[in-house]
């Protein structure tokens, strides 16, 4: 268990290859085929995790380029994870998170060589439009290792499309993933053909994926809007981005610190913005309890490219969000 707690630590920090000489003094763990977490089994029971040993789902064996398709059911009623560590208020499912919960209806998900797409269970009987979210990883972390939080996007009402690739900074990938949705959705033999609502797509990502979806929508004008969980992106990266940007930060997050990192970030955009650090959250609680996240994720996404109006009063001084107590350091503007 010690290997896979420094290796889960590691793979999830949040440097680039191309990372500036300044950032290189944070300290990275190498991952080596030797060195991949052993896939956890799953159990319906009550599990005790320490801090840096998230519980993640098991990863799923397909052919490349297949479009296997796995229907998951919502996971209302999982039991929360507890933990040894001061970071158990973070990890257990509070009323605040019960309460953020969406409304759940069930969702798929499909391989198609280094795409991952989740979506609704509800597109193959309707002809609704999807708004679409392209996800990037954090370094070294595959796709599978948020496959709870995907899931749970997808249940929103969204067809999200995660890349495999593990080194994301510079926002190419999410890039990508764009370009292929919009070719599903003009491809007749596609189940996505004609279903995704190409003029609404948003970027979220985790660590380097935070900053990918900066980079990203920095460059991609058909980005409308961005949510960053840990993000590691610069001011530089940054400054003067003009789509509404939420940004979730780690109180004890030693990878990327908030006030170095996050904070920053959030300053230095130009349009509409929120921020929130989660109490106790370490680098990895996205993957550890993914309901703190998702529902505000949601929100976002429904507010900015849904254009739902009670949706946005969730980020407005005095909303949700800002009464939630497993968060602090609210701050919103524009």
């Amino acid at each position: 268990m010690t290997l896979v707690s420094i290796t889960v630590f590691g793979m999830c920090s949040c440097r680039s290859k191309t990372v500036e000489s300044a950032e290189k003094a944070d300290n990275t763990t190498v991952i080596t085929s030797a060195q991949k977490p052993a896939e956890p089994k799953t159990t319906q029971t009550e599990q005790t995790t320490s801090q840096t040993e998230p519980m993640i789902p098991q990863e799923e064996t397909t052919t490349a380029h297949s479009e296997q398709t796995t229907t998951q059911q919502p996971r209302t009623e999982k039991r929360p994870i507890t933990t040894s560590t001061s970071a158990a208020a973070e990890v257990t499912t509070t009323k605040a998170a019960a309460a953020a919960d969406m409304k759940i209806t069930g969702s798929e998900k499909m391989k198609d060589g280094n795409k991952t797409v989740f979506y609704p269970s509800e597109l193959k009987k309707t002809n609704k439009k999807y708004p679409v979210i392209s996800w990037a990883n954090g370094t070294g972390c595959p796709t599978w290792t948020y496959y709870y939080l995907l899931e749970m996007l997808a249940q929103g009402g969204y067809i999200v499309v995660a890349d495999s690739n593990v080194m994301t900074a510079d926002g190419t990938s999410q890039i990508d993933s764009i370009d292929y949705i919009i070719g599903k959705n003009g491809d007749p033999s596609s189940k996505f053909c004609g279903r995704a609502d190409t003029a609404k797509i948003g970027v979220c990502g985790h660590s380097q994926g935070g900053r990918s979806c900066i980079n990203a929508a920095q460059a991609d004008p058909r980005i409308r809007c961005v949510v960053s969980i840990a993000g590691s992106s610069s001011v530089k990266e940054a400054s003067g981005l003009g789509v509404p940007c939420l940004f979730f930060a780690g109180a004890n997050d030693l990878i990327v610190v908030a006030s170095v990192w996050c904070k920053p970030s959030y300053n230095a955009v130009a349009g509409r913005a929120a921020y929130a650090s989660l109490k106790g959250g370490i680098h990895i609680s996205c993957m550890i309890n993914p309901k703190l996240y998702s529902g505000y994720t949601l929100d976002w996404f429904d507010a900015y490219l849904k254009n739902d109006a009670d949706a946005r009063k969730v980020f407005e001084s005095g909303g949700k969000l800002a009464k939630d107590k497993a968060w602090k350091d609210f701050q919103n503007k524009n």
